[in-house]
C-alpha cells in the first residue's frame, strides 16, 4: 500500500473576513511539501466561528 501525504493546516482566522482568510490560507497552502496527497484546513476557515452565517454565506455556483 502506498503511503499517504497528509498536511494539517492550523492558521490565524481574520473572524468574519472572507477575502483576507482566502488570502492567508492560499499562502499558507503555497507553502506545502510537494508531493502532498491531502491539504485539510479547519471547518469555517473562511469565517471562523459565527453567528452571522447567513451574512456571510456564499453561493456554491458562484462563490464571488
Amino acid at each position: 500500500m502506498p503511503d499517504l501525504s497528509i498536511a494539517l493546516i492550523q492558521n490565524r482566522q481574520i473572524w468574519e473576513d472572507i477575502d483576507a482568510n482566502l488570502k492567508l490560507f492560499s499562502t499558507t497552502v503555497d507553502g506545502v511539501a510537494p508531493g502532498t496527497d491531502l491539504v485539510v484546513l479547519p471547518e469555517m476557515f473562511t469565517t471562523g466561528f459565527t453567528m452571522n452565517a447567513a451574512a456571510l454565506a456564499q453561493d456554491m455556483e458562484d462563490p464571488g
